[in-house]
């Protein structure tokens, strides 16, 4: 058998004593800010590797995924939904400006509405549909949330799911009076990024699908960013080129070892902010609490300026789906999923969090950073005044750590944040000494039969 250090025991045992798992919910993160202090037309920062507000504000994305917002809905659950998420802090969704598949009675609204006057000519648009539309989008402002607007859904392979076919059906022109339509009727509002593409990276003979509609587009709206949605596995930037127009990059994937790409997009020259755009959802693919901790957490220690969360069936609205739901849209705002985004955010937002800098070489936390699903990630400032890193679950017992603490400027307070409930616990005989290493056990179950904990070590 092997037998544990002394050391590592009597850390283990520390880490019990100071805490003991809290119930699950207890701590709420506070509703985000709101929706009047803020200029939500989004631009690059200075170095490029995170967004900022109007005002120069660095902006959290912290998102949602309900593409089918606009078609599947009326009003009053509209309402309800933006209201919710506001409570909970998000501050992007992801939304489809016309539905091909994922609504009840495809492409129409649940009040009838066409967007087309000629069904599937994208150059006969509906004015009464995007001007339903552009009240959604500027509801969706009043409550602090961008709008990351899928202007034309490919579909997954260019099927069914999306408007491919019809666009290639169409040519060029079309799409171009198309483009040119929606810039000049949604360039008024703030508080959006165009998204072309979605969930299809076309060959190259067919990627005037993509660039055409953002050419057109930028003609009536040059100051909106725009990113682009594509296959699965990959990003934006390697899917359709580093063009002007494409200012935010992106990750999408479902690969379990997820950190890989995005530390692959986060070191791409030239620098492009990035987000985790789309990976597993919440009740799709047989996904744990744990799961979906772990890839928003891995974004954040990634270099990403944000992260996309999803839901079946928060998606398409009890509409249409891929996988069965367990349980309604409205049951679903308050599943774990969202709760665990909001404590997310309650952490970055208290911390410098566009200051952090991924330390992928294993120079803070030198040992116990596992391997796998299992890996821990770490990211700190600069000034080596700050590290943060997230330790995934493996089950419920203590992990043990080592962290090299003569990286700090200064003597370090460590705390364990536990991503289940946000509750802080500042580890016993803090502030430690900025020399040498220093063991550490995370305090093993978090309240939810897992034990994934961040530990944030502070010397400012």
């Amino acid at each position: 058998m092997i037998l544990r250090s002394s050391s590592w025991v009597a850390a283990c045992i520390l880490s019990a004593l100071v805490f003991s798992p809290p119930t699950r919910g207890s701590a709420a993160a506070p509703p985000a800010p709101s929706a009047h202090t803020a200029d939500l037309r989004l631009r690059l920062s200075n170095n490029g590797r995170y967004l900022v507000d109007g005002k120069g504000n660095p902006f959290l994305v912290v998102g949602d995924s309900p593409w089918s917002l606009i078609a599947q809905l009326e009003d009053r659950d509209i309402e309800r939904y933006l209201q919710d998420r506001q409570n909970k802090g998000f501050s992007s969704i992801i939304v489809n400006l016309i539905e091909h598949k994922f609504c009840t009675a495809p492409p129409r609204t649940r009040s009838g509405l066409e967007p087309f006057r000629k069904p599937g000519d994208l150059s006969t648009p509906n004015r009464a549909y995007f001007d339903f539309a552009h009240k959604v989008i500027e509801r969706a402002c009043k409550y602090g949330i961008v709008v990351w607007l899928a202007p034309a859904y490919l579909g997954y392979g260019g099927g069914d799911e999306g408007f491919f076919q019809e666009i290639k059906a169409g040519g060029r022109e079309k799409l171009r009076a198309y483009g040119r339509f929606v810039g000049r009727r949604f360039k008024d509002l703030p508080n959006i990024v165009w998204m072309l593409g979605g969930d299809y990276t076309p060959a190259k003979p067919d990627q005037w699908t993509v660039t055409e509609l953002a050419a057109a587009i930028r003609e009536q709206d040059s100051t909106h960013l725009m990113t682009a949605h594509h296959s699965p596995e990959g990003s934006a930037v390697a899917a359709f080129g580093a063009q002007e127009w494409l200012a935010v990059n992106t990750v999408y994937g479902y690969e379990k070892m997820l950190f890989r790409p995005m530390r692959a997009e986060y070191g791409r020259k030239p620098v492009r902010p990035f987000v985790l755009l789309e990976t597993t959802y919440e009740g799709e693919h047989g996904s744990t609490p744990d799961q979906i901790r772990r890839q928003a957490y891995w974004a954040m220690l990634s270099g990403a300026c944000g992260q996309f969360f999803g839901n079946n069936p928060i998606w398409h609205f009890d509409g249409p789906g891929l996988f069965p739901a367990k349980m309604t849209w409205q049951q679903a705002l308050n599943a774990t999923g969202s709760h665990d985004i909001a404590l997310l955010r309650k952490l970055f937002i208290d911390l410098s969090w566009h200051q952090l800098v991924p330390e992928n070489n294993h120079a803070i936390l030198v040992e116990g950073y596992g391997s796998g699903t299992a890996t821990a990630l770490t990211a700190r400032t600069a000034d080596r005044k700050l590290s943060v890193s997230y330790i995934p679950s493996t089950g419920t017992d203590g992990r043990k750590l080592t962290v090299a603490m003569g990286r700090f400027t200064e003597p370090v307070t460590a705390r364990w944040y536990n991503p289940t409930n946000g509750r802080v616990v500042t580890v016993k005989g803090s502030p430690f000494v900025n020399r040498d290493t220093r063991r550490f056990c995370t305090p093993g179950d978090n309240g939810t039969r897992a034990n994934d904990w961040l530990l944030v070590l502070d010397a400012r």
